[in-house]
């Protein structure tokens, strides 16, 4: 999963804009936990595979989820989450795959990456208007060392 990190920070440290006050938090399954930060005017909610954030006026939404491969390789993976939500889907140059679509008329993008060595992948979906905050809490995202 490191590598999966190291491709969203270097994304993440490219768009990064001025910090804001946020609380490290940790979050994932067992076998991937990862943490980032919780801006102030965002409420987490901590799901059984990752995390739900949303901005307290509703507007935008960030979602980190983390899930088994079952031995499918990524791009399958990535055509089969695209196909399901309705999206387009692309892949990216460093290996990982971009989906995007519309729901009610909110633009939404899924960053789908794939670690077929450890068997896990991670998928990234952000939609709303706060495109800064996106970046901001994206720009946080850390793998948490198995222990």
């Amino acid at each position: 999963m490191k590598a999966l990190f190291a491709s969203l920070a270097l994304a993440a440290a490219l768009a990064f804009s001025a910090p804001v006050s946020a609380a490290v938090q940790e979050f994932g399954p067992d076998n991937a936990r990862f943490t980032l930060d919780v801006p102030d005017g965002w409420t987490a909610t901590a799901k059984e595979v990752g995390v739900q954030l949303t901005k307290n006026d509703g507007s935008t939404s960030f979602q980190v989820d983390v899930y088994p491969t079952g031995g499918r390789p990524g791009q399958e993976i990535a055509d089969t989450l695209a196909k399901t939500l309705g999206y387009a889907c692309e892949k990216n140059q460093d290996g990982s795959w971009l989906l995007k679509g519309e729901e009610d008329g909110t633009r939404i993008a899924v960053v789908v990456l794939v670690d077929e060595k450890e068997g896990k992948f991670m998928s990234v979906t952000m939609g709303g208007s706060d495109g800064d905050g996106m970046k901001q809490i994206l720009g946080t995202l850390k793998d948490v060392p198995a222990k």
